[in-house]
Protein backbone atom coordinates (compact mmCIF):
# COMPACT_ATOMS: atom_id res chain seq x y z
CA UNK A 1 0.00 0.00 0.00
CA UNK A 2 2.58 2.10 0.62
CA UNK A 3 4.07 2.22 -3.07
CA UNK A 4 0.56 2.99 -4.03
CA UNK A 5 0.49 5.95 -1.59
CA UNK A 6 3.85 7.37 -2.77
CA UNK A 7 2.50 7.29 -6.40
CA UNK A 8 -0.45 9.43 -5.56
CA UNK A 9 1.88 11.73 -4.03
CA UNK A 10 4.30 11.89 -7.23
CA UNK A 11 0.96 12.26 -9.46
CA UNK A 12 0.09 14.62 -6.78
CA UNK A 13 3.00 16.90 -6.85
CA UNK A 14 3.50 16.48 -11.78
CA UNK A 15 -0.50 17.10 -11.80
CA UNK A 16 0.79 20.58 -9.68
CA UNK A 17 3.51 21.32 -11.72
CA UNK A 18 1.37 20.09 -14.94
CA UNK A 19 -1.34 23.22 -14.13
CA UNK A 20 1.39 25.40 -12.71
CA UNK A 21 3.12 24.63 -16.69
CA UNK A 22 -0.56 25.74 -18.37
CA UNK A 23 -1.39 22.52 -18.63
CA UNK A 24 -4.91 21.63 -18.49
CA UNK A 25 -6.21 18.06 -16.82
CA UNK A 26 -9.48 17.56 -18.44
CA UNK A 27 -10.30 13.51 -17.28
CA UNK A 28 -8.84 11.34 -14.50
CA UNK A 29 -9.76 7.68 -14.90
CA UNK A 30 -9.11 5.59 -12.05
CA UNK A 31 -9.32 1.84 -11.37
CA UNK A 32 -8.05 -0.11 -8.18
CA UNK A 33 -8.27 -4.08 -7.48
CA UNK A 34 -7.52 -4.82 -4.47
CA UNK A 35 -7.42 -8.77 -4.46
CA UNK A 36 -5.28 -8.66 -7.74
CA UNK A 37 -3.09 -6.03 -6.27
CA UNK A 38 -2.92 -3.94 -9.46
CA UNK A 39 -3.78 -0.27 -9.73
CA UNK A 40 -4.39 1.93 -12.84
CA UNK A 41 -4.14 5.38 -12.61
CA UNK A 42 -5.00 7.81 -16.35
CA UNK A 43 -4.58 11.85 -16.84
CA UNK A 44 -5.34 12.35 -20.27
CA UNK A 45 -4.32 15.45 -21.30
CA UNK A 46 -1.89 15.92 -17.92
CA UNK A 47 -0.39 12.61 -19.61
CA UNK A 48 -0.39 10.91 -16.29
CA UNK A 49 -0.34 6.90 -16.25
CA UNK A 50 0.06 4.89 -13.36
CA UNK A 51 0.48 0.85 -13.29
CA UNK A 52 0.92 -1.22 -10.29
CA UNK A 53 1.91 -4.98 -11.34
CA UNK A 54 0.88 -7.58 -10.41
CA UNK A 55 1.92 -9.74 -7.50
CA UNK A 56 5.25 -6.61 -6.76
CA UNK A 57 5.17 -3.53 -4.92
CA UNK A 58 6.09 -1.76 -8.30
CA UNK A 59 4.72 1.20 -9.58
CA UNK A 60 5.77 2.44 -12.65
CA UNK A 61 4.68 6.17 -13.75
CA UNK A 62 4.61 7.54 -16.98
CA UNK A 63 4.77 11.13 -17.81
CA UNK A 64 5.34 12.56 -21.38
CA UNK A 65 8.40 11.25 -22.60
CA UNK A 66 10.09 9.93 -19.11
CA UNK A 67 8.72 6.69 -16.84
CA UNK A 68 9.52 6.94 -13.07
CA UNK A 69 9.77 3.75 -11.60
CA UNK A 70 8.76 3.16 -7.66
CA UNK A 71 9.84 -0.35 -6.15
CA UNK A 72 9.03 -0.68 -2.50
CA UNK A 73 10.49 -3.13 -0.17
CA UNK A 74 11.05 -3.86 3.08
CA UNK A 75 14.49 -2.62 3.65
CA UNK A 76 14.30 0.39 1.46
CA UNK A 77 12.22 2.49 -1.16
CA UNK A 78 13.51 3.12 -4.58
CA UNK A 79 12.83 5.48 -7.32
CA UNK A 80 13.81 5.16 -11.07
CA UNK A 81 13.06 7.50 -13.66
CA UNK A 82 14.28 6.50 -17.36
CA UNK A 83 13.47 9.26 -20.11
CA UNK A 84 11.92 7.57 -23.60
CA UNK A 85 15.04 7.73 -26.21
CA UNK A 86 13.91 9.75 -29.70
CA UNK A 87 13.32 7.88 -32.43
CA UNK A 88 13.97 10.56 -34.95
CA UNK A 89 16.33 13.36 -34.84
CA UNK A 90 14.52 16.99 -36.30
CA UNK A 91 16.14 17.09 -39.92
CA UNK A 92 15.08 20.12 -41.00
CA UNK A 93 14.98 23.00 -37.33
CA UNK A 94 18.60 24.17 -36.95
CA UNK A 95 21.24 26.44 -38.54
CA UNK A 96 21.86 25.41 -42.12
CA UNK A 97 25.12 26.82 -43.94
CA UNK A 98 25.99 26.57 -47.51
CA UNK A 99 27.25 28.06 -51.15
CA UNK A 100 24.70 29.53 -53.12
CA UNK A 101 25.07 30.91 -57.09
CA UNK A 102 23.05 31.55 -59.97
CA UNK A 103 22.13 29.49 -63.58
CA UNK A 104 21.73 30.61 -66.75
CA UNK A 105 18.32 30.57 -68.46
CA UNK A 106 20.20 27.32 -70.29
CA UNK A 107 21.08 26.01 -66.85
CA UNK A 108 24.13 26.86 -67.15
CA UNK A 109 27.38 28.16 -64.54
CA UNK A 110 27.95 30.81 -67.59
CA UNK A 111 25.58 33.01 -67.48
CA UNK A 112 24.20 34.63 -70.46
CA UNK A 113 25.82 38.45 -71.40
CA UNK A 114 22.40 40.72 -70.28
CA UNK A 115 23.29 38.83 -67.23
CA UNK A 116 27.03 38.82 -67.12
CA UNK A 117 26.82 41.55 -64.15
CA UNK A 118 25.89 38.93 -61.79
CA UNK A 119 28.58 36.80 -62.08
CA UNK A 120 30.01 35.99 -58.58
CA UNK A 121 33.05 35.13 -56.77
CA UNK A 122 31.70 31.76 -55.72
CA UNK A 123 34.43 31.90 -52.66
CA UNK A 124 32.51 34.78 -50.68
CA UNK A 125 28.97 33.68 -51.61
CA UNK A 126 27.15 31.88 -49.12
CA UNK A 127 23.74 31.41 -47.40
CA UNK A 128 23.01 30.99 -43.77
CA UNK A 129 19.15 29.91 -42.92
CA UNK A 130 17.85 29.96 -39.87
CA UNK A 131 14.93 26.95 -39.36
CA UNK A 132 12.84 28.08 -36.11
CA UNK A 133 10.00 25.70 -36.48
CA UNK A 134 9.48 21.87 -37.67
CA UNK A 135 6.58 19.47 -37.60
CA UNK A 136 6.47 15.81 -38.78
CA UNK A 137 3.23 14.34 -39.88
CA UNK A 138 3.96 10.60 -39.75
CA UNK A 139 2.26 8.22 -42.54
CA UNK A 140 3.97 5.33 -41.40
CA UNK A 141 5.78 6.55 -37.97
CA UNK A 142 9.42 7.75 -38.11
CA UNK A 143 9.77 5.53 -41.16
CA UNK A 144 7.85 7.50 -43.76
CA UNK A 145 5.76 11.04 -43.61
CA UNK A 146 5.88 14.42 -44.53
CA UNK A 147 7.75 17.28 -42.80
CA UNK A 148 7.07 21.05 -42.84
CA UNK A 149 8.55 23.99 -40.93
CA UNK A 150 9.43 27.31 -41.24
CA UNK A 151 12.64 29.38 -41.66
CA UNK A 152 14.83 32.85 -42.13
CA UNK A 153 16.74 32.60 -45.06
CA UNK A 154 20.18 35.30 -45.48
CA UNK A 155 22.10 35.15 -48.67
CA UNK A 156 25.54 36.88 -50.12
CA UNK A 157 26.06 37.24 -53.14
CA UNK A 158 29.29 38.51 -54.13
CA UNK A 159 29.76 40.39 -57.26
CA UNK A 160 32.93 39.53 -59.07
CA UNK A 161 32.37 42.50 -61.66
CA UNK A 162 33.30 45.83 -61.14
CA UNK A 163 29.37 47.05 -61.06
CA UNK A 164 27.15 48.62 -59.67
CA UNK A 165 24.10 47.31 -59.80
CA UNK A 166 20.52 50.18 -60.55
CA UNK A 167 17.39 49.96 -60.75
CA UNK A 168 14.11 51.73 -62.16
CA UNK A 169 10.87 50.75 -62.43
CA UNK A 170 11.55 49.21 -66.11
CA UNK A 171 14.45 47.24 -65.59
CA UNK A 172 17.87 46.54 -63.08
CA UNK A 173 21.00 46.34 -64.98
CA UNK A 174 24.59 46.66 -63.98
CA UNK A 175 26.33 49.66 -64.76
CA UNK A 176 30.03 49.84 -65.00
CA UNK A 177 31.95 53.08 -63.45
CA UNK A 178 35.56 53.59 -64.72
CA UNK A 179 36.73 56.12 -62.02
CA UNK A 180 36.00 53.48 -58.72
CA UNK A 181 37.82 50.56 -57.66
CA UNK A 182 35.60 48.45 -55.81
CA UNK A 183 36.95 45.91 -53.39
CA UNK A 184 33.52 44.82 -52.13
CA UNK A 185 30.43 44.51 -53.86
CA UNK A 186 27.75 42.79 -52.35
CA UNK A 187 24.09 41.93 -53.37
CA UNK A 188 22.09 40.07 -50.56
CA UNK A 189 18.27 39.07 -49.81
CA UNK A 190 16.35 37.93 -47.04
CA UNK A 191 13.69 35.52 -47.28
CA UNK A 192 11.15 33.16 -44.92
CA UNK A 193 10.79 29.64 -46.40
CA UNK A 194 8.26 27.10 -46.13
CA UNK A 195 8.86 23.67 -47.54
CA UNK A 196 6.86 20.92 -47.69
CA UNK A 197 8.70 17.74 -47.90
CA UNK A 198 8.12 13.62 -48.04
CA UNK A 199 10.51 11.91 -45.70
CA UNK A 200 11.90 8.69 -45.22
CA UNK A 201 13.80 7.56 -41.97
CA UNK A 202 15.77 4.03 -42.53
CA UNK A 203 17.85 2.61 -39.56
CA UNK A 204 17.42 0.75 -36.35
CA UNK A 205 17.33 3.90 -34.31
CA UNK A 206 17.77 7.77 -34.81
CA UNK A 207 21.76 7.49 -34.25
CA UNK A 208 21.79 5.25 -36.82
CA UNK A 209 18.92 5.88 -39.31
CA UNK A 210 19.44 7.11 -42.79
CA UNK A 211 17.27 9.66 -43.80
CA UNK A 212 15.92 11.62 -47.62
CA UNK A 213 13.66 14.22 -47.55
CA UNK A 214 12.44 15.87 -50.96
CA UNK A 215 9.82 18.55 -52.10
CA UNK A 216 9.08 21.98 -52.42
CA UNK A 217 9.66 25.04 -50.76
CA UNK A 218 7.63 28.38 -51.11
CA UNK A 219 9.54 31.02 -50.39
CA UNK A 220 8.57 34.94 -49.53
CA UNK A 221 11.13 37.95 -50.26
CA UNK A 222 11.50 39.91 -46.80
CA UNK A 223 13.97 42.54 -48.55
CA UNK A 224 16.46 43.20 -50.85
CA UNK A 225 19.99 45.53 -50.85
CA UNK A 226 23.63 46.31 -51.81
CA UNK A 227 26.93 47.16 -50.25
CA UNK A 228 29.66 48.43 -51.42
CA UNK A 229 33.30 49.31 -50.39
CA UNK A 230 35.38 51.11 -53.35
CA UNK A 231 37.67 54.15 -53.98
CA UNK A 232 37.53 56.94 -56.11
CA UNK A 233 39.34 60.10 -56.39
CA UNK A 234 42.05 58.69 -54.11
CA UNK A 235 39.07 58.55 -51.34
CA UNK A 236 37.55 55.46 -50.02
CA UNK A 237 33.86 55.16 -49.96
CA UNK A 238 31.06 52.77 -48.31
CA UNK A 239 27.49 52.74 -49.79
CA UNK A 240 24.52 50.94 -49.22
CA UNK A 241 21.10 50.60 -51.40
CA UNK A 242 18.05 48.60 -50.23
CA UNK A 243 15.28 48.87 -52.58
CA UNK A 244 13.58 45.09 -54.14
CA UNK A 245 15.46 45.52 -57.31
CA UNK A 246 12.68 44.41 -59.53
CA UNK A 247 13.26 40.56 -57.62
CA UNK A 248 10.40 38.40 -57.41
CA UNK A 249 8.17 38.67 -54.24
CA UNK A 250 7.39 34.77 -53.95
CA UNK A 251 9.74 32.06 -55.59
CA UNK A 252 9.38 28.27 -55.34
CA UNK A 253 12.03 25.73 -55.03
CA UNK A 254 12.87 22.42 -55.37
CA UNK A 255 14.34 20.80 -52.11
CA UNK A 256 16.10 17.64 -51.04
CA UNK A 257 17.58 16.94 -48.00
CA UNK A 258 19.86 13.72 -47.18
CA UNK A 259 21.85 12.23 -44.12
CA UNK A 260 22.77 10.04 -41.42
CA UNK A 261 22.01 10.46 -38.00
CA UNK A 262 21.95 13.75 -36.98
CA UNK A 263 23.94 14.57 -40.25
CA UNK A 264 22.53 16.68 -43.14
CA UNK A 265 23.40 18.06 -46.80
CA UNK A 266 20.82 20.14 -48.37
CA UNK A 267 20.40 21.55 -51.91
CA UNK A 268 17.60 23.84 -53.46
CA UNK A 269 16.82 24.99 -56.56
CA UNK A 270 14.83 28.02 -57.86
CA UNK A 271 11.92 27.16 -60.29
CA UNK A 272 11.64 30.57 -60.44
CA UNK A 273 13.61 33.35 -62.02
CA UNK A 274 15.57 35.82 -59.05
CA UNK A 275 14.33 38.93 -61.31
CA UNK A 276 10.73 39.42 -62.70
CA UNK A 277 9.87 39.13 -65.90
CA UNK A 278 11.25 41.47 -68.21
CA UNK A 279 12.44 43.48 -65.13
CA UNK A 280 16.50 41.88 -65.25
CA UNK A 281 17.79 39.06 -66.61
CA UNK A 282 16.79 35.75 -66.29
CA UNK A 283 18.82 33.43 -63.81
CA UNK A 284 17.98 30.76 -61.00
CA UNK A 285 19.53 30.65 -57.75
CA UNK A 286 20.59 27.94 -55.80
CA UNK A 287 22.18 26.83 -52.82
CA UNK A 288 23.97 23.76 -51.26
CA UNK A 289 25.48 23.05 -47.94
CA UNK A 290 25.05 21.32 -44.34
CA UNK A 291 23.33 21.17 -41.84
CA UNK A 292 25.41 22.56 -38.34
CA UNK A 293 23.18 22.40 -35.69
CA UNK A 294 19.96 20.91 -35.13
CA UNK A 295 17.03 22.47 -32.80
Amino acid sequence: MKNILNAFLLIGLLSSAAYGQGVQVEKADTNYNAKKSKTTITIENGNVSVEDEDGEDTTRITWGNKRIIIVDNDETDTIEIKKEVKQRFNHFAGIDLGVNGFLSDKQSFDLQKDAQFMDLDYSKSFTVSLNFFEEYIPIFKEKFGISTGLGFEFTKYSLSRDVSLFTNSDTTFGFTDSTKSIQKNIFKTEMINWPIMLETNLGKDAKHSFHLAAGGMLSYRLGAKTKQLYSQDGKDFKSKDRADFNTNPFMFSLVARVGYGNFTIFANYSLTPLFEDNHGPEIYPFSIGISLASF
